[in-house]
């Protein structure tokens, strides 16, 4: 019989009830965060989901939100977290909990930009739940959307601190009326899966990743490593027959019955699915390639078909159309637009296109049973939205139970994979995704769900609670298990345990690309001599998305003692398409002549067939991409120039960082005049993180913070951005 001691507190509004169902005394708790109705319609399944919980050894706190209100909810939160006996290490937010849409903190999200003052602040906001997990983060309140009434907009202050590292992990699960059924029908049926899963543990033995189109250039050679890289996450499937299994979306004209076919396996533990996306798609194919003239042929039709249809539905008329098709490509013949306004031509044309992507109408006919999915995508976790593609996996009738996936874009350049061999060795999802903290990723579903470890020995989140220096230190020994070596050295840094020259040693001396990766990132943290030594040898390095990383931070470093490695990887025949394109990226960062001049030095020593074409072909390149943003930048400062288009080029700065010109650009920022202009540079300058230039930027913004001559909210920016930047 289940116990409860309820306390009605007046100021949060709230009923906590803590329930110690099996443990006599737990070292710690979890929340589960519910809205009085909904709990009501699922009172047995929740509380059968709890008891579950509560067999793991985890107190189980009862939230019941009664009035709805984000503050009230984050402080009780915040509590249970400081509290002595059983402070909660996760919760999970169930039901209509508010909605948290975070501005003035893009710098938090991996790849998140737009314009706050151009577009509607449902679109430039962020939904986001750190909201809820991230104490160390400081909102200002901005008010109740009016059209969405379950979404509140917070700002981030000056003040708070700018990054995220949660305290606890978080999850939510947020059914709605959509699709025919019921929000409580859904709560009922999704917590009824989870305690089964729960009851019968499975290890992970069976894992799929999956490449859609254009996604981090299609680079085979990433794929290569990654499933590499996926054997060092699960050493174990290395002696199992198709333990890991890979689908790239060239293997069919219409892949899309093929993943779903795979994702329908009752046996997949895990898939990370790498594509482009939104709230409701996944966008899985393109056209497909094809040798055969006749298939080539069919395809341009369509194209043609579909431009005018887009011309049609757009009030342009069809003769301006095929005339602006013509300047682009040339003459076609007639025949060759017939069909645009044939009912049979269209649906045929709507189906083939349809079929190329995974739509959220999909999942009336595709039951996902992969218990856990990662979702490497743009939008598909929008669970401020009616649906979403991730809450349509949960909400499946399949035994999915938990989906990481983001809110608003992505970066296409992320460590993905980060920490998820741990799943395999006692590590909840809720930790997993803990440990990957950006604004906009997300655990929806379960964050306490755990799959059964292939270590009898280890169990990840009992090390967590235990967080014991001396184990971390053995464990970072050990090194049969390259993931929890990388965890080693993520809390053993924290606690100031490794130093910038024990992560390049590190770095330097590991086989395991984790390792190298971990230390890597820890690395660009210290910002010293020891992560610019790490960058010029991470250009190098065997592990793509280490040379990948190395290029980006490059990029974002503009220190000039990498030129000579920059240029090396530039000249190198075998450089893989997605490191050619940052490095082509990283190029206007530099001083373009310093450029030219590192690469007529190692080009000699070069040994290409057709030395002189190659010569030409790579100082083009140079020169074209060195200057790409100079004359943006340069225009920031231009009078002449309209201050819409100069607020343009400056909010463009948060992309490309042109270090050589920070000293001016600093100059120009100090004697302007303008106080939006002001703003818009300090927020911009604010992304310079690991600038060469960082300090000077530093100072000048910690001066302007100062500085009472100053509009306020100049004086505020500028304060964010020193905070950012130190």
């Amino acid at each position: 019989m289940q116990t409860f001691k309820k306390i009605l507190l007046a100021a949060a509004a709230v009923t906590i009830a803590s329930a110690q169902l099996f443990a006599a005394s737990p070292r710690r708790g979890f929340a589960v965060v519910i809205d009085a109705r909904s709990y009501e319609e699922a009172r047995r399944q929740v509380d059968d989901y709890a008891a579950e919980i509560g067999k793991s050894g985890l107190e189980v706190h009862f939230v019941i939100d009664r009035t709805g209100q984000p503050d009230s909810l984050r402080q009780v939160l915040r509590q249970l977290w400081e509290q002595p006996k059983a402070p909660i290490e996760g919760a999970v937010l169930i039901g209509d909990i508010p909605v948290v849409m975070v501005r003035d903190a893009q710098h938090l999200t991996s790849a998140f930009k737009m314009d706050q003052v151009a577009f509607d602040r449902w679109q430039s906001s962020v939904p986001t739940d750190r909201f809820y997990d991230d104490f160390s983060l400081e909102f200002a309140p901005l008010g109740r959307d009016s059209i969405h009434p379950g979404c509140f907009y917070y700002s981030l202050t000056a003040e708070s601190a700018q990054q995220t590292r949660p305290d606890i992990y978080s999850g939510r699960i947020r059914p709605t009326d959509c699709s025919g059924t019921s929000r409580y029908e859904k709560l009922r049926s999704y917590l009824e899966k989870v305690v089964e899963a729960k009851r019968n543990p499975e290890p992970v033995d069976q894992i799929l990743f999956f490449s859609g189109n254009g996604f981090i250039s299609e680079s085979m050679v990433a794929r290569i490593d990654e499933k590499a890289t996926l054997f060092e996450h699960f050493p174990w499937l290395e002696r199992q027959r198709n333990g890991i299994s890979y689908i790239d979306h060239k293997r069919d004209a219409h892949i899309k019955p093929r993943l779903m076919n795979e994702m329908q396996r009752r046996d997949l533990d895990f898939a990370v699915l790498h594509h482009h996306g939104d709230w409701d798609t996944e966008y899985l194919n393109n056209l497909p390639m094809t040798n055969d003239t006749k298939q080539q042929i069919a395809q341009i039709k369509m194209y043609l078909r579909e431009s005018m249809r887009h011309a049609i539905s757009h009030d342009i008329p069809a003769d301006s159309a095929r005339a602006r098709i013509t300047r682009r490509y040339g003459e076609f013949p007639d025949a060759w637009f017939a069909g645009a306004d044939d009912p049979k031509t269209r649906a045929a044309d709507s189906l083939y296109l349809w079929d190329l992507d995974l739509y959220l109408s999909d999942f009336g006919r595709y039951t996902p049973e992969c218990r856990v999915v990662s979702l490497d995508a743009c939008f598909n976790g929008s669970f401020h939205r009616d649906s979403s593609i991730a809450n349509a996996y949960i909400f499946s009738p399949g035994r999915t139970v938990a989906v990481l996936a983001n809110s608003v874009n992505v970066l296409q350049d992320k460590w993905v994979d980060r920490y998820v061999g741990l799943t395999g060795l006692g590590m909840s999802v809720g930790n997993l995704a803990k440990y990957a903290p950006y604004l906009e990723q997300h655990l929806i579903g379960d964050p306490t769900f755990r799959f059964a470890s292939a270590d009898k020995r280890i169990d990840v989140d009992e090390l967590l609670r235990q967080d014991s220096p001396a184990a971390w230190k053995r464990l970072l020994a050990d090194n049969r298990y390259p993931a929890l070596q990388a965890l080693a050295v993520e809390k053993l840094f924290r606690r100031g345990d490794l130093s910038s020259a024990d992560l390049l040693r590190i770095f330097r001396e590991s086989d395991s690309h984790q390792l190298r990766m971990q230390a890597f990132v820890n690395l660009s943290e210290c910002r010293d001599d020891n992560f610019i030594e790490a960058i010029a040898l991470g250009m190098s390095d065997n592990y793509e998305m280490v040379e990948r990383f190395a290029a980006n931070m490059l990029a974002k470093s503009g220190d000039e003692r990498l030129i000579p490695a920059m240029i090396a990887a530039a000249i190198r025949n075998n450089t893989s398409e997605r490191v050619e394109f940052s490095l082509k990226q990283a190029m206007p960062m530099f001083d373009g002549e310093k450029l030219i001049a590192e690469f007529e030095r190692q080009f000699p020593a070069t040994n290409y067939i057709d030395s002189e074409t190659v010569h030409r072909l790579i100082r083009h390149s140079i020169e074209v991409n060195a200057k790409r943003w100079t004359a943006s930048m340069k225009s920031v400062m231009d009078p002449e120039r309209t201050k819409k288009s100069r607020m343009q080029d400056i909010r463009s700065m948060r992309n490309y960082y042109v270090h050589f010109m920070v000293p001016e650009l600093l100059d120009y920022l100090r004697k302007s005049d303008d106080p939006e202009v002001q703003q818009a540079m300090l927020e911009a300058f604010g992304w310079f993180t690991l600038s060469v230039r960082r300090d000077e930027i530093a100072r000048t913004a910690l001066d302007m913070s100062r500085d009472e001559s100053l509009a306020p909210a100049v004086r505020n920016e500028a304060l964010k951005t020193y905070n950012r930047l130190k």
